[in-house]
């Protein structure tokens, strides 16, 4: 009875996150513009669904589970809530072009099951306070991530004097950097509490099951922090963001999701706690 209440929570959720993409896809067709009061409507109650769906999910009477599948569906409905927060404030609602499918897909790769993520008994508050930092890092960069690409797009267009098309829809293209950089800033803090607090509570940080994560995050942190100071410095842009972001995420996602995958899926052993 309770797998089927947290599958109907998930698959609801999943539904309406392409409802959402639906109405987006519908306005860029006829040339309105991404309005943020319909996407709200939408996407805060699949928000709630999903992380009802989560939350059971992360809760097994076993203990505490964060496996694989549970984990990408944390980031991406933690993404898809901050862009519908953040909409209030920026222009950014441009993002849920992207959060809404991956958050369907993660929604329902979720349902999948249990992997080899080895459930804790107990959490304690410094391991909580650690794994809320590194989920909240993750999706803001990810939101990060997911405008360069916007970006980069617009500036192609542009630079190739193309017709924009639905690009049109988009902020101007100063706009779009700002948020870009404004996104970088909020995740580096975000970054570097989450590895700051995994160096101070967490005792194998250089285990061997967890030496990669460790290594690759902190390689992920020096290239986003080049990154800002070469805009400070240089006023890097568009193209150079662009290509930064994408390889700094490349790594962190490597670092994280990419060693659960192998420890968890393709070896079937215990992984990581965060």
């Amino acid at each position: 009875m309770a797998w089927n209440l947290t599958a109907g929570a998930g698959i609801a959720a999943a539904i309406l996150y392409m409802v959402g993409e639906a109405l987006l896809i519908r306005g860029l067709r006829r040339g309105v513009p991404l309005r943020r009061g319909p996407l709200i409507a939408v996407g805060l109650p699949a928000v709630l669904l999903d992380a009802l769906c989560t939350s059971a999910q992360m809760q097994p009477p076993e203990g505490w589970y964060l496996g694989f599948y549970t984990a990408l569906s944390l980031v991406t409905l933690v993404m898809v809530l901050f862009v519908l927060v953040t909409s209030l404030r920026l222009p950014v609602q441009n993002l849920l072009l992207l959060a809404f499918p991956l958050a369907a897909l993660t929604s329902l790769g979720s349902l999948h099951g249990e992997t080899g993520f080895e459930a804790r008994v107990k959490l304690s508050p410094q391991l909580i306070g650690h794994i809320v930092l590194s989920i909240t890092a993750y999706s803001i960069l990810f939101m990060a991530a997911c405008q360069s690409i916007l970006v980069a797009i617009q500036e192609r267009a542009l630079r190739r004097r193309r017709p924009l098309g639905v690009l049109r829809l988009l902020p101007p293209l100063e706009s779009m950097e700002s948020v870009l950089f404004a996104l970088l800033w909020v995740g580096i803090v975000t970054l570097t509490l989450s590895i700051g607090s995994g160096f101070l509570f967490l005792e194998d940080l250089f285990g061997q099951r967890v030496v990669h994560h460790t290594v690759l995050s902190c390689a992920s942190w020096l290239l986003y922090a080049v990154l800002l100071i070469g805009r400070h410095r240089f006023g890097w842009r568009s193209s150079t963001a662009t290509s930064w972001t994408l390889i700094a995420f490349s790594l962190l996602v490597l670092g994280y999701f990419g060693s659960k995958f192998v420890l968890e899926i393709l070896l079937d052993s215990g992984a990581p706690a965060s």
